[in-house]
């Protein structure tokens, strides 16, 4: 529950025009916005989703869109993330429904699978 709590934070604030620029927060909210969307794709069944690489790049072109230059360092943080979210006792059903709407401006910018 409290990763949920926390990517429901930091979502929204990746998602508006706030233009943080620690280089450590910004770090965080786009490992934040790659593993929601990895758990969207591998654990919620979203199949029209394209590849890691490709939702990583994505998230990558919305952090330089606000003027942040990404690290390379975002896989390892991402990956945390992630696996937290796994072993979080909320609800998969939940997460999903939350992640879907949190993430749904992010998700409009995916490449299509193909």
């Amino acid at each position: 529950m409290r990763n949920v709590l926390l990517l429901s934070l930091i979502f929204p604030v990746l998602l508006t025009a706030c233009h943080q620029r620690h280089p450590q927060t910004q770090r965080l909210q786009i490992a934040s916005l790659i593993a929601g969307a990895r758990y969207l794709k591998q654990q919620c069944g979203r199949g029209d989703f394209p590849g890691d690489g490709q939702i990583e790049q994505s998230a990558y072109r919305a952090a330089r869109h606000r003027g942040w230059s990404p690290s390379a360092d975002i896989r390892p943080y991402s990956e945390r993330l992630y696996q937290g979210l796994l072993k979080d006792a909320t609800p998969p059903a939940t997460q999903c429904a939350e992640f879907s709407q949190l993430l749904q401006p992010f998700i409009a910018t995916l490449p299509v699978k193909s």
